[in-house]
């Protein structure tokens, strides 16, 4: 009997029921383990208690065991990969279950940059009108700031604060970032690569490659792909956690490291303002950049020429630069913006400036530097740098060192537009005598002597002092040739058959 058993169920028949305690699993079939994997993993997160209910509600059903609370835990332990992702989220799986890459820091400056936002952890005290026209105060606002960090060294090359994460705010970061890195080298650099999240990605990727050569964002909901995260935890720790008015931890943090919400209810009439926060976020960055600018600048001198990426100051101009909000058309000084209040006179030694007299310039403008400025035209496809002009003295006992040379800038300049002007008019000359020569044989009747009109309409006298008389002999001359027959000839023409066909012809016609 065991032999025909084995033939036909194999080796299995030779192990007993009572292995591992089989013969008591009341989860046995796919069915019944589906069924209690999908209560498990349950988005709701359900206890064990709730789980081993609703399964030995369908048990009663369909005829199954029934479980306890004790066999759902062990079935959880079985089932924790599936379980996680369905109870956490994909996020949280991401995170905690699948293989993570490990990698290594940027070994100089300017290779990489990764750049995020953070609500900064300090309350600050404002206050406001309601709509019955009384003030409310309230304590628990923060400011957001967007840090532009190099991971080499952690250094914070750019930030801005702000009330909120936007594109501007990113922007005005982007734009610190390019100023202090002229500040440390002098001269703006890119970045080899940009990592960014995703956040508003489609508009803000091409501002992104204005600061870095390559941008690579970061896979969505993946913070630990980004370095500038746990930078964030290192300023809360180190900086903020030791103000008065430190908000703690995120939401999800342990309530028990969180601060003493009675400790802040008592002494939150002593928060800051929003000018306090603004304040205590620059002194926070300050001492950052204080204390790594050291290490920071050895490994700079690591930096090899072909991963030095130069920005251009149209570059920086066009992308980062402010706005003055009106549109200026080209005069005889050159532009005349007026930016920030005050009335500037700007120019450029761009022979094909002058070409675009008709154009309405936008200028963009650096506010720490009006030294030079970017006219773009409506259309976007002229731009020009524009520098500002140089005061020359009236008087000659005024002049100083450097005068005489941008004097001479001026001149040359002048001699060069001038012939380049010649030229142009030389070349168009020569279409004209060209058109000219082709068509001098071909008489044109009917159309007025180009002399005749001149006579009407300029009263030039020849050389014995005469006007009129030459006016009167052109009109003269002018009426016999249209007072002229046209004399016509018959051609006798033999065709087949001797029919004789009279042709007139034009004497004055041209075949």
């Amino acid at each position: 009997m065991r032999f025909k058993e084995y033939v036909r169920d194999g080796y299995v028949c030779f192990i007993s029921g009572r292995f591992l305690n089989g013969n008591a699993g009341k989860v046995l079939t796919d069915e019944q383990v589906g069924y209690l994997a999908t209560l498990i993993s349950n988005p709701n997160n359900v206890q064990d208690t709730v789980v081993a209910k609703a399964y030995n509600a369908k048990a009663r059903l369909l005829g199954w065991k029934e479980i306890t609370v004790a066999a759902v835990g062990v079935w959880r332990e079985k089932l924790q990969l599936e379980a996680a992702a369905g109870r956490l989220g994909v996020t949280n799986f991401r995170n905690h279950k699948t293989m993570q890459v490990k990698r290594s820091r940027p070994t100089v400056p300017f290779l990489m940059c990764s750049l995020d936002g953070w609500t900064v952890e300090l309350l600050y005290q404002k206050t406001r009108t309601d709509k019955k026209g009384h003030n409310v105060t309230t304590y628990t606002n923060r400011l957001t700031i967007v840090v532009v960090l190099d991971p080499c060294v952690d250094y914070p090359m750019g930030y801005a604060v702000g009330d909120h994460e936007c594109p501007e705010l990113i922007k005005a970061a982007l734009r610190n970032a390019a100023v202090h890195s002229r500040e440390l080298t002098g001269q703006m650099l890119r970045y080899n690569q940009v990592q960014s999240d995703r956040y508003a990605i489609s508009c803000m990727k091409d501002l992104y490659a204005v600061l870095g050569d390559k941008v690579i964002p970061a896979q969505a909901h993946n913070a630990k792909a980004k370095p500038v995260e746990p930078y964030f935890n290192h300023l809360n720790t180190t900086y903020c956690q030791l103000c008065a008015n430190w908000g703690g931890y995120g939401v999800t943090t342990n309530p028990k490291r969180q601060p003493n919400s009675e400790a802040l209810n008592r002494r939150r009439h002593s928060f800051p303002d929003e000018a306090g926060v603004r304040a205590q976020i620059d002194e926070m960055m300050r001492l950052e950049r204080k204390q790594k600018i050291g290490k920071l600048m050895e490994k700079l001198a690591n930096l090899k020429p072909e991963h030095t990426l130069p920005m251009s100051r149209e570059m920086y101009l066009l992308n980062f630069g402010a706005e003055t909000g009106f549109k200026n058309v080209l005069e005889g000084c050159g532009l005349r913006p007026t930016i920030l209040g005050v009335k500037r006179d700007y120019d450029c030694f761009d022979l094909t400036f002058r070409d675009h007299a008709s154009e309405r310039w936008t200028v963009r403008y650096d506010p720490d530097d009006l030294h030079d400025v970017l006219a773009v035209s409506e259309d976007g496809t002229h731009r020009y740098m524009l520098e500002e002009k140089y005061v020359q003295p009236m008087a000659l006992a005024d002049r100083k060192p450097g005068d005489a040379e941008q004097l001479q800038r001026v001149r040359d300049y002048n001699v060069a537009l001038e012939a380049e002007t010649g030229r142009r008019l030389a070349h168009h000359y020569e279409g004209a005598k060209r058109t000219i020569e082709r068509t001098r044989e071909l008489p044109i009747y009917g159309t007025p002597a180009l002399g005749a009109c001149l006579e009407d309409k300029l009263m030039l006298t020849d050389s014995r002092g005469q006007h009129k008389d030459n006016r009167s002999r052109k009109r003269l001359a002018a009426a016999d040739i249209e007072a002229l027959e046209v004399e016509t000839v018959e051609i006798p023409v033999t065709r087949q058959g001797d029919a004789v066909e009279a042709y007139q012809v034009n004497d004055y016609s041209i075949f």
